[in-house]
Formats: C-alpha cells, sequence, structure tokens
C-alpha cells in the first residue's frame, strides 16, 4: 500500500479520478485496487472510495496504462471523527504487485 499526503484546496465532492502513468522501464506496470482520497472538513473526516481492481501495465488485462474511475457510490461518501494527528488530504492507493 502507498500513501501520498498532498496538501491542497478543497475540490469538493469528488466524483471521478483520472490515474494513468508513462509505462516507461521494465516492469513499470501495477494492479490497482482502489484509490482512498481522505480529507477534512471542519472537525470531521471524509472519505471516498475509487474502486478499480484492474492493471495498469500495456502487457496485462486489456493493455491500458490509464484509467478513469468513478466514486464508489454504495457509502463512498464516509464520515469519521478525527482521532490525533492525521495527514491531510491523504490520498492512498491500494495496489497488489504480481511477479510477471
Amino acid at each position: 500500500m502507498d500513501i501520498f499526503c498532498i496538501k491542497a484546496v478543497s475540490l469538493g465532492d469528488l466524483e471521478k479520478v483520472l490515474i494513468s502513468h508513462d509505462g516507461a522501464g521494465p516492469g513499470s506496470g501495477w494492479f490497482l485496487d482502489k484509490i482512498v482520497i481522505k480529507y477534512k472538513e471542519g472537525e470531521e473526516a471524509q472519505e471516498v472510495v475509487f474502486p478499480c481492481n484492474r492493471w495498469l501495465d500495456e502487457y496485462q488485462d486489456d493493455g491500458k496504462t490509464e484509467r478513469e474511475l468513478t466514486a464508489n457510490k454504495d457509502g463512498s461518501l464516509m464520515k469519521t471523527f478525527l482521532k490525533g494527528k492525521s495527514c491531510f488530504p491523504t490520498i492512498v492507493f491500494y495496489t497488489i504487485v504480481f511477479p510477471v
């Protein structure tokens, strides 16, 4: 799992994300389970889940290295109270690496 902390202005309600890579270098493809974007609004943390469950690899799956993901409609926006210090917004990429 990779976690990236990015400071940014509020983007409002997120509905779609576009993720890609340039395919440079051997073994550059990867499997993306989902993207979870967490951000703080007031005193509550918000979370939006973008399921993927596909390869971003020119030699796997459908050969695409770019995916447009739509927010999960079932529980895509979950509110939880903050506990301790956190880095917001946080983008979490859930990836699974398979040997090729």
